[in-house]
Formats: structure tokens, C-alpha cells, sequence
């Protein structure tokens, strides 16, 4: 019978529930050869249920104390893991002068228009030159805080639709001999228009000193601009200063000056650290650079909140800075409203400048335009900001055509940003607290994809009858469910027969009782005995009966040897 339920074992066994038994299997294994702090324990048979709970509650507690700290962790790998310390090893640094741009509040050349406009009157019939040259004055001072104004002129038809306005605006605008006469670098005397060079930029037009951005090409002039090339100021120079002179003092007219970093251009979101009208001879500033350490490299943008200035291309620059951005995020969002950029942005083969009439679209969507949000521009890793520490007024009643601008002192401080909390560092903190609340390492994360994986898969596949006989062996063995509820059997069913089996072996026996066997003389019986040494007795299987005292027979049990074995011996007295 029990090879048959065996048979029927072997071929009700699907692959899937082999496959079950077999992970049930090695987890059983795993459970109890497992290095994880505590999990054997409950696992283990034999063992009180209060002592299973207790030990699962103490793995429970460390592996929820681990998840804690483990997210507290991350948290702090992805939002801070950086720190900004100081640097004051002065004497080795390289330090560069910064760009000094200056923009004039009217930039155009007013002889230089009146000589357009009577060029043009010659040709066409102008009603109003006044309008005429109100237009004109108000097109070279274009910009995003100017080009409101500027709307109601673009629907006239002083210029044809394919003039090129930026080549048209340029050509009106002042010289540098014109703007500039003097000029001390270090205290050295040079040509300013060798070192000032025109330049395009959101607040207007503009000359800007040792920065990187300028038009390479001069409309009064047939030779390209030479390269850029930065400079520099040593500690044993004499004065870190640029001192220049204008050549006209109208007080009318003003300056605005920005002291800025070589590789940025002024734009909407900066400010002129300083409106000169002549009254201020010295602008004395102060420098606070930070620079990132290169091995900040293995975080994310968003985790050192900055960018290296070869980590992201840029359209309109080689170089990532905030303000290239912003530039590029302005001209991307007017180039997706209206198709074209205004005119003031430096030529570009992706980005089509716009025509008089396409300015009115530029004015409409400004607010859109001027919004920079949206483009997530970070810092760059290397930030430089000049702050104004000091002006020297030059006197309250005069006005002076010189303006020095120097640092307030030599550069003794740096702001150095790196990394606090790396990738090797939040390993070893996982495996640290892992390893102290759970006794978990790497290899035990092995363990348990070898367990429940390989040595799953390989024991479904290679020994399918040992996971056969295992199954049979948990058929055989599976324990008979009771119905304990006290309804009555004829008010309701029972859902299974285990008291119906039971009822069944005890009429069994009743009928085993009711046979009459002979008993057996207890002398006869230790005849068999005779070479069984009282030691072995409780191993023997005693197949008989035992005649009492008052002539009742007994049928021995499991654990009736220690009384058989007194009978025998009071009876062999």
C-alpha cells in the first residue's frame, strides 16, 4: 500500500512544485547554515516558539534599525556629500586680472547718424528725421530692458526686411579711439583699443577688457582682432590695477562698469558692480574664488550642485558657464516662440538672427524668454565673484575723465569644494552597519542569490529524485487535520475524518482485545531470554504476553520494559 501512495506521489509531481521543493529545500539549508546574526535560531526545529519569537524579533529589530540607517545614509551621499574648505597656500597661485566691461548708456555715434540719415534722406523721402533718428538711437541701445520701447518702431519701413541689423547697428556705433584716450595696466602705459575690444552682450553694447568674449571683426577697421590671451598679476608687481581715461565727460552720459570673470559675459541676471558718472577715480574690489577638486568628478551635477567647464556642451560656447546657460536658455526658448534670436547675440549658424518685424514677436514673449528656470543651469565647479569693497570719490563739485579699478589687496584666500562623503565611503558605511546589526557582508549577499538560484536550479535539474523522495516523504509524513469544533456531526459534516480514524482504530483495538490468545508461562519465556543481557533489555522488541499475578495478560508496550523487567526478576527469584 505504501509503495502504491509512493507511485502516485511520483507522478501527481509537477515541475513547479518540484522546483518549490527544491527552494524550500536549500532555504531550509540556508536558514541553518547561514552566517547572518540570529537566523539559524528560528529556523531550527526543536526550538520553543518563544524562543523562535524572541530571536525574530531581535533580527527583525537590527534589520530595521540597518534599512534606517541605511536611507539616512543615501539621503546625505545625494544631498551634501561635498564640503567647501579654505585654501591659503597663496604664494603658488596663479591669479588672473578679471574682465573689466564698460557700457556706455547712449553707445552710438551721433555724427555718424546724422550722416546715415542724410544719406537716406538723399535717396528716400523722409517726413519726420527726428523720428527718424529716434529710431535709430533706440535700435543701437537694444536690449532686453530696452526692447518694450523699442516695439512701436518695428512695423516701420525705414529698413528693407533682409538688413542684417546687427552689421546695421555696428556700424553706427562709437569707436574705441572715440571712447577711450589713456590707459595703465600694472602700471604700464598701453594702446587701449590693443587690449578693449567690442562686444555684444543682453544689457547692451559694449568694450570689454582681458575677457574671452568679443567680436573678433570691427567694421572701422580691416584686421581681425588678435586672440584672446589672459593676464595675470603677480605678488611683486607694483600695483594690481587697470586705470583708463575717457575722452569726453558728459555728465548726461554714463558708464556702466562690470567686474567679471574672463570666461563669463554680462547679462540680464548680473548687475554693474558700479554706475560711473565721473564722480569715483578708484573702484577697489575684492575676489572670492572657489574651485572643485578634480575627484568630485565621480558625483552627480545634481549632488555637487555644479558643473565642470568641459562636462556639458554648450551650443554657443566650448566652455560650461552659469551665464553661457542662461544665454543659451534665452536664445533656445525665443528661437522655439518666435524663430530667431535678437540681434545683440553673437552669429551662429543654429540660431537665425531676427528682422526688424521679428523683434515685435521678441517683445510680446519677453517675460517668457527672461524666464531661466526652466533650464536648470548650475554653477560652474570653478566660480569667481568680484564684490566692490571701496570707492574713492573724487569730489563732490568736480568730475574726473580717469577711473582705476584695483584689488583691495593681494588674493590671500580660496574656496576649495571636495568630496566629504564618496562612493567608497557609503560602501564602507553600509558594510559597517550591516555587518554590526545583522553580521551581513557582500559574500553573504552571494550566498543567498547562490542558495536560492544556482543551487536551486542545479538541484532541480540534477537530482530530481532526491527532491522526489523528499516530496514523499513529506506526503507520508504530513500529519492528519482534526476537526476540534464542538458542533455535532448530524447538525453539520465534518470537513475532514480525522475523528472518524480515530474512531476507527479504537473499535480496532476492541476487537484485537476480545481475541483469546494463550498465555504464556513467564518460565518458557526467559528461556528465550537467557542470552539477552539485562543492559540490551529496553532494545528489545517483546512480541508476547505476560502473565500477572492475578492470571490477566498484558500486552508490553513502549514503555512497559522497566516493569517486564521487574516482573521477570521477582519471578526468577
Amino acid at each position: 500500500m505504501q509503495q502504491r501512495k509512493s507511485a502516485k506521489v511520483r507522478k501527481s509531481t509537477s515541475n513547479y512544485k518540484l522546483l518549490k521543493t527544491s527552494w524550500e529545500h536549500q532555504g531550509r539549508i540556508f536558514f541553518e547554515q547561514s552566517t547572518l546574526h540570529g537566523v539559524r535560531y528560528i529556523a531550527e526545529t526543536g526550538r520553543p516558539l518563544i524562543e523562535k519569537f524572541l530571536w525574530f524579533m531581535c533580527v527583525g529589530i537590527g534589520a530595521t534599525a540597518t534599512v534606517v540607517i541605511i536611507i539616512s545614509l543615501w539621503e546625505k551621499f545625494q544631498t551634501n556629500p561635498t564640503i567647501t574648505g579654505l585654501d591659503t597656500d597663496f604664494h603658488t597661485w596663479d591669479v588672473p586680472f578679471p574682465a573689466v566691461t564698460i557700457c556706455q548708456s547712449v553707445p552710438s555715434n551721433e555724427s555718424i547718424i546724422d550722416d546715415f540719415i542724410q544719406r537716406f534722406s538723399d535717396m528716400k523721402d523722409v517726413d519726420d528725421k527726428e523720428k527718424l533718428k529716434d529710431f535709430i538711437v533706440k535700435l543701437t541701445q537694444l536690449s532686453y530692458t530696452t526692447i518694450n520701447s523699442f516695439k512701436d518702431y518695428t512695423e516701420s519701413h525705414y529698413l528693407a526686411e533682409d538688413v542684417n541689423l546687427k552689421a546695421f547697428v555696428f556700424k553706427l556705433m562709437n569707436p574705441c579711439d572715440d571712447i577711450l584716450t589713456e590707459c595703465m595696466f600694472k602700471s604700464r602705459s598701453y594702446n587701449c583699443c590693443e587690449n578693449f575690444f567690442p562686444v555684444f552682450t543682453e544689457s547692451g553694447y559694449c568694450y570689454s577688457f582681458n575677457s574671452r568674449h568679443y567680436e573678433l571683426k570691427s567694421p572701422w577697421s580691416d584686421d581681425e582682432n588678435p586672440p584672446f590671451e589672459m593676464k595675470y598679476i603677480k605678488e611683486t608687481d607694483s600695483k594690481w590695477s587697470l586705470k583708463m581715461s575717457v575722452a569726453d565727460v558728459d555728465p548726461l552720459y554714463n558708464y556702466s562698469i562690470y567686474i567679471h570673470n574672463s570666461d563669463e559675459i554680462p547679462g540680464i541676471e548680473s548687475k554693474p558692480q558700479h554706475i560711473w558718472d565721473y564722480r569715483v577715480d578708484k573702484i577697489m574690489f575684492s575676489v572670492k574664488q572657489t574651485y572643485t577638486t578634480e575627484d568630485a568628478k565621480q558625483l552627480s551635477i545634481k549632488q555637487r550642485h555644479c558643473v565642470f567647464e568641459h562636462e556639458l556642451k554648450l551650443k554657443i560656447d566650448n566652455l560650461y558657464t552659469y551665464s553661457a546657460c542662461t544665454k543659451q536658455c534665452r536664445m533656445d526658448t525665443a528661437i522655439k516662440l518666435c524663430g530667431c534670436v535678437p540681434h545683440f547675440y553673437t552669429s551662429d549658424i543654429n540660431y537665425r538672427q531676427c528682422t526688424l518685424m521679428e523683434l515685435g514677436c521678441i517683445s510680446d514673449h519677453l517675460k517668457q524668454i527672461r524666464d531661466v528656470d526652466k533650464c536648470k543651469c548650475f554653477l560652474g565647479c570653478s566660480n569667481t565673484v568680484y564684490e566692490v569693497e571701496k570707492l574713492n570719490e573724487f569730489g563732490s563739485d568736480e568730475l574726473t575723465s580717469s577711473l582705476e579699478t584695483e584689488f583691495v589687496s593681494w588674493p590671500m584666500v580660496r574656496y576649495k569644494r571636495e568630496v566629504l562623503f564618496g562612493w567608497v565611503d557609503l560602501l564602507v558605511s553600509f558594510g559597517g552597519i550591516a555587518g554590526l546589526f545583522l553580521g551581513f557582508s557582500l559574500l553573504s549577499g552571494v550566498e543567498v542569490l547562490y542558495y536560492f538560484t544556482i543551487r536551486a536550479c542545479c538541484m532541480f535539474y540534477r537530482n530530481k529524485d532526491e527532491l522526489l523522495k523528499i516530496e514523499e516523504e513529506a506526503e507520508l509524513n504530513k500529519k492528519t487535520d482534526y476537526d476540534l469544533s464542538l458542533v455535532p456531526y448530524f447538525v453539520k459534516k465534518p470537513k475532514n475524518q480525522g475523528r472518524l480514524d480515530v474512531a476507527k482504530r479504537m473499535k480496532r483495538r476492541k476487537n484485537f482485545n476480545k481475541v483469546n490468545i494463550e498465555p504464556v508461562s513467564p518460565y518458557r519465556y526467559l528461556d528465550n531470554l537467557r542470552d539477552v543481557t539485562m543492559d540490551s533489555f529496553d532494545h528489545c522488541q517483546i512480541h508476547c504476553f505476560v502473565e500477572g499475578d492475578e492470571g490477566t495478560t498484558h500486552e508490553p508496550g513502549p514503555g512497559d520494559s522497566s516493569a517486564v523487567r521487574h516482573r521477570v526478576h521477582e519471578l526468577t527469584k
